[in-house]
């Protein structure tokens, strides 16, 4: 994302704290000039645009360029989501029966029900077109981590899920990203970020990024020159990757806007797009599970 000029805080944040344009920087000294973060809408998934269809948990998402399409991951649920981006409107769901389904990579038993208890988090390679699906270990010692891959069935079809690989029985990918730059998949816990390769089932060293912690989701800009993190801490941060330091003011706080449990994150046309997966809210409200949508700006 290329960074705009922006102007002096002073007396115009004050206006925009009225107008429910909030940024709030974290750190040990604020930069003379910063951006502001805006909340520009939010999508239902309880039930979603035009369907009946509702989350029960929203974790993890993937952007799928080719398809204009936004993925969503539902713990409870066992499921994931399809997602127009623009217009909110459910394009697909794949239930759990098609995880369960699925058999190891080189042959094996299939899935079965405990690898599918607990989706973290999704990844799109684009070079492959291939979309990774990491579930963890959550909350029972029979639930197995697992990473499924789906793959397309012939040029122009749809994406079905194609096989799995067992993971460590302490892995728990709360976070996963794929870098255009490198061509690698990442995936992430706390603060911990390595690689992941699914043709070999193998994750790389362990490594942090300073003052980096409580990652929830990551996606790399379309260069890969910067990832982008959401945090425990309701947060949007931004990782300069070459250096693999923190961009300077440009941590931005989302709970202002009602961001109780951020999950992942995306960019999707120079917008975040950061689903919460607070549990609190009640039935009915149309921000239970919601994915909401914001700008960077001057």
């Amino acid at each position: 994302m290329m960074m705009r000029p922006a102007r002096r805080r002073g007396a115009r944040l004050a206006g925009l704290l009225s107008a429910a344009v909030v940024a709030v920087l974290v750190g040990s000294v604020a930069p003379a000039y910063a951006e502001q973060l805006q909340l520009v809408r939010t999508i239902k998934t309880t039930p979603f645009v035009g369907s009946t269809l509702v989350t029960r948990d929203v974790e993890g998402t993937a952007y799928v360029p080719r398809d204009g399409s936004l993925w969503i991951s539902d713990d409870n649920g066992r499921a994931i989501f399809e997602v127009d981006p623009i217009t909110g409107a459910l394009k697909r769901k794949i239930g759990r029966a098609a995880f369960e389904a699925a058999t190891q990579v080189g042959g094996g038993p299939v899935a079965g029900t405990w690898r599918t208890r607990d989706f973290e988090s999704m990844a799109y390679d684009e070079t492959t077109d291939s979309l990774y699906v990491f579930s963890g270990p959550c909350c029972n010692a029979s639930v197995l981590p697992t990473a499924f891959r789906l793959k397309r069935r012939g040029n122009n079809g749809t994406f079905k899920v194609e096989s799995y690989q067992p993971l460590a029985a302490a892995a728990n990918y709360t976070g996963a990203g794929w870098n255009g730059g490198d061509g690698k998949v990442y995936v992430a816990r706390g603060a911990v970020l390595r690689t992941y390769d699914y043709a070999t089932n193998t994750a790389g060293v362990g490594f942090k990024i300073p003052l980096l912690s409580g990652i929830t989701g990551m996606d790399f800009s379309s260069n890969g020159a910067d990832l982008y993190v959401s945090t425990t801490a309701e947060t949007i941060r931004r990782v300069d990757w070459a250096s693999k330091t923190l961009v300077a003011g440009w941590t931005f706080d989302m709970k202002p806007f009602d961001m109780r449990d951020s999950r992942a994150v995306e960019l999707i046309n120079g917008q975040f797009y950061v689903p919460d997966g607070y549990d609190g809210r009640p039935l009915g409200d149309p921000l239970r599970y919601a994915v909401f949508v914001f700008s960077v700006v001057p």
